[in-house]
């Protein structure tokens, strides 16, 4: 999979542009704050519906701007594809897709148009930050592989946010026949659990053994074995039907208490076990960045695996936090794949074989500019 043209109209610091997107190595060099990453935020959006980097779309609109539009064409093995996303922060609905010049129902139907892996500074979050920090990254990388999981993803919080707001009622003002309400929105949660566990399962199964081989070629120290485990309620199960059942049931109590339900796989997280010990917990600097860069390169096997090609992939910065031998490891994924890198320096860049050198400025009115070297 890969890019080949890119659209931009009042996104970030972009009044317009249209660029021709090389299908090899491209480099974007240029000073901190001059839109490097801005280009590889709408690549992001325009693949998983979302920035890397806020959860505020109106921060994408240009300042001044009532609306921002992004639009790529992709090539696919079953051939070419037109994305839009268009933004309207004072207008409903906020974020409008299209898909080959017509309005998609869902921006989940956005899934599969567009596949990217993205590495930036901020992806230590992973690492560092809660469970939801790495729930995320696990459900975003799942929808990219498997559309259709995002649809079971929403199906599970929506049940689950039902419960929630029944737990809210009865506390607040009293439900007549809330137990029985509550057994239908327990066996429902219930259900709508066991495939969403199943896939994460599944992925990180297959992500931790791929990571785990990156790791090891990386550190070069066979005595550091890395893996992912999932953790969570329902992991472990052989009936997870029946476990969401009964763990309901334990906790009711005390989610009529709090209002919320405490017990599914919403509170689920991915332990990052180095030597089987908690790579977060005993992990160095060095340790924690193999581990977030092997899950990346694991990653992009993963998609190459299960969906026949590769992704295109987005390096944000990030040789600035890389060792050589890390840098090395990172280059050496770039081979065959369709990749855009962005430095401060073109010097930093200088063994990545690059097809292509964009200078990245801004003019006098702070608007962003390309120049081919």
């Amino acid at each position: 999979m890969h890019f080949t043209r890119l659209k931009l109209k009042q996104f970030r610091n972009y009044p317009t542009l249209e660029l021709d997107v090389h299908p090899g190595i491209t480099v974007l060099y240029g000073p901190n704050g001059s839109g490097k990453t801005n280009l590889l935020e709408a690549m992001h959006l325009l693949s998983l519906g979302r920035s890397h980097r806020t959860a505020q779309d109106r921060e994408m609109v240009a300042a001044g701007a009532d609306s921002a539009v992004v639009q790529a064409l992709t090539r696919r093995n079953d051939g070419g594809h037109d994305i839009e996303i268009r933004l309207h922060p004072h207008e409903k609905p906020h974020k409008r897709v299209l898909l080959y010049n017509k309005p998609a129902q869902r921006i989940a139907d956005l899934m599969g148009h567009a596949t990217v892996v993205m590495f930036s500074p901020e992806d230590i979050r992973i690492v560092r930050d809660g469970p939801a920090a790495r729930r995320r990254f696990v459900d975003m990388q799942l929808s990219q592989i498997h559309p259709r999981y995002l649809q079971t993803l929403k199906i599970y919080l929506n049940t689950l946010e039902s419960r929630n707001a029944l737990l809210r009622e009865n506390k607040l003002f009293g439900v007549p026949d809330f137990v029985t309400q509550l057994d239908t929105w327990d066996e429902q949660l219930a259900r709508a659990a066991v495939p969403l566990v199943k896939s994460r399962a599944a992925f990180l199964s297959r992500l931790s053994q791929n990571a785990a081989q990156q790791y090891a070629a990386i550190s070069e120290n066979p005595g550091e074995p890395f893996h992912l485990r999932y953790v969570g309620p329902l992991a472990q199960s052989d009936d997870p039907f029946r476990t969401m059942l009964d763990g309901l049931a334990r906790s009711r109590r005390e989610d009529m208490q709090r209002m919320y339900t405490t017990f599914g796989p919403h509170r689920d997280d991915v332990a990052m076990m180095l030597c089987e010990r908690d790579l977060r917990a005993f992990g160095s600097q060095g340790q924690l960045r193999t581990a977030v860069l092997s899950m990346k390169l694991g990653e992009i096997r993963l998609i190459e695996e299960e969906m026949g090609e590769s992704p295109t992939l987005l390096l944000d910065d990030v040789f600035s936090e890389l060792d050589p031998k890390r840098r090395s490891a990172l280059l050496k994924s770039t081979e065959g794949i369709q990749t855009l890198l962005s430095c401060t320096d073109r010097q930093d860049a200088a063994d990545a074989k690059a097809d292509v050198f964009l200078h990245v400025s801004q003019n006098a009115e702070g608007a962003a500019q390309l120049d081919t070297d």
